[in-house]
């Protein structure tokens, strides 16, 4: 029995012994997904609105331009960028709410949408805009940091799609995400 304790004991220390990187949900990792989502936009200077993790192991970016436009940009820990859009508000004008035929609960200026979950109304435009395009299956769905969602779709060949859509159905962002825009080199890291 106390070989046992020793050797969990000896695990525990290796465990906490090893090297820390730059990857996955760290400070440092959001701060090169900050930096290369900074580097890649042209309408620079750019004010960093906020960085959240992105549901598939990546950052959703927010940043703001000189002339005050919004912009979403999806970077990796290690740099690599997938997206950098400007947002140009409601890309339906208002009707994604028929599309998913999701009725107000009332009809007051601030109408709330009859869910039980806030995320199932943007999750649900957001597959019905897909599936409009083709065949495609919710991978992941995560706050965007801004109040909204950021939902992911991914296609019968293995491509992924971007969606950014609100509670109350609104679409702001919808786009294929493959390799990334930057050039960038994928630094592999080993310890040794």
């Amino acid at each position: 029995m106390s070989a046992r304790i020793l050797a969990a004991a000896c695990f525990a220390l290796i465990l906490t012994q090893a090297p820390a990187f730059a990857g996955e949900g760290s400070p440092e990792g959001q701060a090169t997904a900050v930096a290369a989502c900074q580097a890649i936009n042209e309408h620079a200077p750019l004010e960093t609105v906020g960085a959240v993790e992105d549901g598939m192991g990546d950052w959703l970016v927010w940043t703001k331009d000189k002339d005050g436009d919004l912009w979403l940009c999806n970077a990796s820990s290690e740099g690599a960028v997938f997206a950098n859009t400007m947002m140009e508000g409601d890309l339906l004008a208002g009707d994604g709410a028929t599309l998913i035929n999701v009725q107000p609960a009332s009809n007051t200026s601030r109408s709330r949408f009859v869910q039980s979950d806030p995320a199932e109304t943007a999750t649900a435009l957001c597959t019905a805009i897909g599936n409009y395009i083709e065949d495609m299956q919710v991978v992941a769905t995560a706050e965007d940091g801004l109040g909204d969602y950021l939902v992911w779709l991914q296609n019968a060949d293995d491509a992924y799609w971007l969606c950014n859509a609100s509670a109350d159905a609104k679409l702001y962002d919808f786009e294929p995400v493959d390799m990334p825009l930057n050039d960038f080199e994928h630094v592999v890291t080993r310890s040794a």
